[in-house]
């Protein structure tokens, strides 16, 4: 009798959060301010605009952005998966993609890039634990960058959007 009921119980608490899962609706992004850590990731990000990069890839316009991994565990990431946008002052309710490797997306503007340059610009594959990275991110160069109020990011690797808003 008690296998029976253990039986019925497990099937229940099984198909209760199957079903509970099912009807999920999408996680509100995380706001955050830059450098401050997003609660439950352990990852702060910033970000910074530099005019004098402004020439580096022809068309495109150059956004900085520094991740640091203090999570005890590897933060995956996928230039193909994970997206980027900025938001500007300028225009708040339009969001502006942004490129994460500009080798994927723009091989002409890639190769523009001298060698040298080329060799520090990439997307990492994986923010590893404790580790430091510096992403250029690239911009089309009618985008008004130096006016932008939020950048939205979705790491496929989390399964979380993150809204950053710069430090205040």
């Amino acid at each position: 009798m008690r296998y029976k009921f253990f039986t019925f119980v497990s099937v229940m608490v099984f198909l209760i959060t199957l079903l509970g899962c099912g009807g999920k609706k999408a996680n509100k992004p995380i706001e955050v301010y830059g450098g401050m850590s997003i609660p439950g990731v352990g990852v702060s990000i910033e970000a910074s605009y530099d005019p004098r990069l402004d020439n580096l890839a022809p068309g495109y316009k150059v956004l900085n952005v520094a991740m640091l991994n203090d999570s005890f565990r590897i933060i995956p990431l996928n230039p193909e998966k994970d997206k980027w946008w900025i938001k500007t002052s300028k225009n708040e309710k339009k969001k502006y993609e942004v490129i994460c490797d500009l080798r994927l997306y723009d091989s002409k503007a890639w190769h523009a890039i001298p060698a040298n340059a080329r060799k520090h610009i990439g997307y990492p594959l994986a923010l590893p634990i404790g580790g430091r990275q510096v992403i250029d991110l690239f911009v089309k160069e009618d985008v008004p960058v130096e006016d932008f109020s939020e950048i939205i990011i979705y790491l496929s690797g989390l399964g979380a959007t993150i809204k950053l808003l710069p430090r205040q």
